[in-house]
């Protein structure tokens, strides 16, 4: 395994991590602690640093270009609004 090979391997586990963490925020609520796991709020971001972390270092060793690209950004978020929105109207996300 080659240096870049590790890192996708690393983004796959943080990814993973990550929708851990979002389904026990859904399960539990975001800031409920329950048994041994502090509040789903706190791990996610723990998790979200991790993640981006990966990221820079993929856009340090030169696999992917920089994502923090405003346009783009600009584009993805009016696009999610927009399906929010249509969402709304039709009574599935309130």
């Amino acid at each position: 395994m080659n240096k870049t090979q590790n890192l996708l391997v690393c983004l796959i586990e943080e990814c993973s991590e990550v929708q851990k963490a979002a389904t026990k925020a859904l399960r539990f609520g975001l800031d409920n602690e329950y048994e041994d796991y502090c509040a789903p709020r706190k791990v996610l971001n723990a998790e979200l640093i991790d993640l981006v972390a990966i990221i820079e270092m993929l856009e340090d060793n030169g696999v992917i270009e920089s994502i923090y690209q405003r346009d783009l950004l600009q584009l993805k978020k009016a696009k999610v609004n927009k399906y929010m929105k249509y969402s709304c109207a039709h009574g599935q996300l309130v």
